[in-house]
């Protein structure tokens, strides 16, 4: 099989890739191993610049219909007591609210708007096993799938199969992988009564905290962190153990959490790292998302981000195609334009890291106090919200006052 493009991974990012360049007249196939769609704990927290895309790939319209929950408003409390409040209803943006959407839902409209171009293909339960290369340079992939094996030449290869990419190490790039100093436990519970389903939260005692996000239809997706690499020995401690350290936490939610979660496997372990890359392609590859620079899961930026990246990227890819200058070049300009976005995130991200696993008490404090600055400089709120969250709509506002003005 020859095609232009061919993408390793059918998650979000490069499903989108793969619309986005079939929409723009390019051959292009996905593949993807799984089977299903259906994923448990993946990112399904839709920043309001990734519901904006939606739109643009006309899909919203389906997710919409299926439902979903928009989030309103984040509050981080100690001990119950609020520390910071962000409210996204000021935002002046048409899409300012966080949502919650099925990934398989997504995944699900975002393969039938494929499947509408002829020269798209995803082919499902096909598996990367190889690197193809000629003359030193990757030149396509090999699969396995339904019990076959198979070989698909391509002009570029995207690697878009997220965090434990399997693609990134085929290609022999460089790389660093920086633990964290947590593991998060994620399950699912009903939002207790009384409760908004609109509202995130962050719970914190000392260096132990809750995230609760509000899920679709009607669910709190919740982490409790653990210490690195302790998942064994909570488990060796029975189910008890675990209902002890929500508890710790809040008493009453833990109470709540009981009632809800049954066993062990109720829960899932997510290793939390970052990964680092002084670049992110080689001569006819390309990583994106996660695969190229994987996040912690801190409030679902990672989807975002490569989600991004899908739509940057397909526009330079098609014209680089009609130009015939597919090359280092290319993948080094795409990797300019996202670098500044990506080490944004992280920056904000391993700054809240160390201020949600702050051990001593004068960390505690420091956490404290920088909280509720946060909570009364609002102009700093949006600053930050308007670089990480409204940044595509921003540009767009931006855009369409020029050119009225014009």
């Amino acid at each position: 099989m020859k095609t232009d493009i061919c993408i390793v991974g059918g998650g979000p990012a490069g499903a989108v890739l793969a619309l986005q360049l079939a929409r723009l007249d390019v051959d292009v196939t996905l593949l993807e191993s799984a089977q299903s769609y259906e994923r448990s704990f993946r990112g399904e927290s839709m920043q309001p610049d990734t519901v904006g895309i939606f739109h643009e790939l006309g899909i919203a319209e389906t997710l919409l219909a299926h439902g979903c929950v928009e989030t309103y408003r984040m509050e981080i409390s100690e001990r119950r007591r609020l520390l910071l409040a962000i409210d996204y209803s000021d935002a002046p943006y048409r899409h300012k609210f966080v949502m919650d959407i099925p990934q398989p839902v997504l995944l699900e409209a975002l393969q039938a708007r494929i499947a509408d171009h002829a020269n798209a293909r995803v082919l499902r339960g096909a598996a990367c096993t190889g690197l193809l290369e000629r003359d030193g340079r990757v030149s396509g992939v090999s699969y396995r799938g339904h019990g076959k094996s198979g070989e698909i030449e391509s002009r570029v290869v995207i690697g878009a199969d997220g965090r434990y990419s399997r693609v990134r190490e085929m290609s022999k790039l460089p790389y660093t992988k920086l633990p964290m100093n947590r593991d998060v436990l994620w399950f699912k519970v009903p939002v207790p009564e009384g409760w908004s389903n609109h509202t995130a939260h962050i719970m914190l005692k000392g260096a132990r905290h809750l995230i609760l996000l509000p899920t679709y239809p009607d669910l709190f997706r919740a982490g409790v962190n653990i210490a690195k690499n302790s998942f064994a020995g909570q488990k060796r401690q029975g189910i008890d153990a675990f209902y002890t350290l929500v508890d710790g936490i809040d008493p009453e939610f833990g109470s709540h959490v009981r009632r809800h979660v049954a066993n062990w496997r109720d829960i899932h372990l997510l290793d939390i790292f970052t990964i680092n890359m002084p670049s992110w392609s080689r001569d006819g590859l390309l990583l994106i998302g996660d695969a190229a620079h994987t996040v912690t899961p801190l409030l679902g930026q990672g989807v975002n981000l490569a989600i991004q990246d899908s739509m940057e990227l397909a526009p330079m890819l098609a014209n680089a195609l009609c130009q015939d200058r597919l090359g280092s070049v290319l993948f080094a300009e795409f990797q300019a334009k996202r670098q500044p976005d990506i080490e944004l995130v992280m920056k904000v991200q391993m700054r809240q890291e160390r201020l949600l696993c702050a051990e001593s008490s004068w960390a505690q404090f420091v956490r404290r106090t920088n909280y509720a600055a946060l909570h009364r400089l609002r102009f700093v709120q949006k600053r930050i919200s308007d670089r990480i969250a409204y940044k595509r709509q921003r540009a767009m506002l931006h855009f369409d006052e020029c050119t009225n003005n014009s």
